[in-house]
């Protein structure tokens, strides 16, 4: 019986060691939408599409955002404070918008994103706009899923970083505008998963994207360029994470209902749809893209959209996506140059629900 009890409390007290590590990716995360862009003070984020890890312990509590300047909005995430974050914003307009993070700060038990978004030629305009943020700590127990993300400085150095693995991530400049985002240990022998990328900078308007990425050794090596307005390629803060059979926040059962893909490999690896549906993706317009995500159309959702090439175009969300019984529809992917023109892209695209 002694034995007994004492090969009880081992195994008790490995579980108990085991546990906070899987519990603890993410830390701290939300995601909302901006349904409209002259919002009231305190407007609350629209509900159907905003859910955040503070909604286990205080439900009540929702996202809301603040009109502080002629594009600039600052979203207040509750209980979500964290120095170890990255953000991502998606510009959600008919026309040709851009948004990007301007600063993120905890404040008391919340977190603040900034969000400023310009028109073509980098002035500052209103624009509807979709914002995630997340913040993780330990490490992911072996399988098949992945996370990790990174914010760097204009020179490639971190400002904050995280990788499931525990391998650690380095960023190197190649360039001006040009880095080196190296993921140690979160690669496959595949080509799999899903990137995002969003300009920060709190004083100059700038874009990123994904120009292009490959997997070596365990490592994800992804190349983002960073531009002006004008589509030169320039310096800027930046924020990137890669997840795999994860959502872009990093949390996962719940949500197991998610899905992502990389447009000019449809059906491939990097092509996964958590339910089993079919993703599928239909031209709709010259630089429109219409998306279809089967079986994951449930409760409060998100969407975030990264071009992908080397030139300085860019893709935003046309509309807010819609739910369709269970087939999320994200109406449309819309893609354009420097000069605000519709032009055809590539782009990588992650969706994900809250349960």
């Amino acid at each position: 019986m002694a034995l007994l009890a004492a090969a009880i409390l081992a195994v008790t007290a490995a579980l108990a060691g085991a546990a906070p590590a899987q519990a603890a990716v993410p830390d701290r995360w939300g995601f909302a939408y901006l349904q409209t862009p002259t919002p009231a003070p305190g407007t609350i984020l629209d509900t159907t599409r905003q859910w955040g890890g503070w909604k286990a312990g205080a439900p009540a509590l929702w996202a809301t955002v603040d009109q502080i300047g002629v594009g600039r909005y600052r979203v207040r995430f509750p209980m979500t404070a964290s120095v170890n974050g990255a953000a991502h914003v998606t510009a959600v307009d008919n026309a040709p918008r851009w948004c990007q993070v301007f600063q993120t700060f905890p404040s008391g038990t919340d977190q603040i994103v900034v969000v400023q978004c310009y028109r073509p030629g980098g002035a500052p305009d209103n624009s509807r706009f979709v914002v995630d943020y997340t913040s993780a700590s330990g490490v992911l127990p072996p399988g098949p899923d992945a996370f990790g993300y990174v914010k760097a400085n204009p020179a490639g150095a971190l400002v904050s970083s995280y990788n499931s693995a525990g391998a650690g991530n380095v960023v190197t400049q190649l360039g001006t505008g040009f880095y080196e985002v190296k993921l140690n240990g979160l690669g496959t022998a595949l080509l799999d998963g899903n990137l995002q990328a969003t300009a920060e900078h709190p004083n100059l308007p700038r874009r990123c994207k994904i120009a292009r990425w490959t997997t070596t050794g365990g490592t994800i090596l992804a190349y983002v360029f960073c531009f002006d307005p004008a589509g030169a390629m320039a310096d800027s803060f930046f924020n990137l994470t890669y997840h795999r059979q994860r959502p872009i926040f990093g949390a996962v059962g719940p949500p197991n209902r998610f899905a992502y893909l990389w447009s000019p490999a449809l059906g491939g690896a990097t092509d996964f749809n958590s339910a089993g549906g079919v993703n599928s993706i239909m031209v709709s317009g010259v630089g429109q893209y219409l998306v279809t995500l089967p079986l994951v159309g449930f409760r409060m959702t998100t969407v975030q959209v990264t071009a992908f090439g080397t030139t300085p175009d860019y893709c935003n969300l046309q509309a807010p996506w819609i739910l369709s019984g269970n087939t999320a529809l994200v109406r449309n992917v819309i893609c354009f140059n420097a000069a605000g023109a519709q032009t055809p892209n590539n782009f990588f695209l992650t969706y994900s629900s809250n349960v």
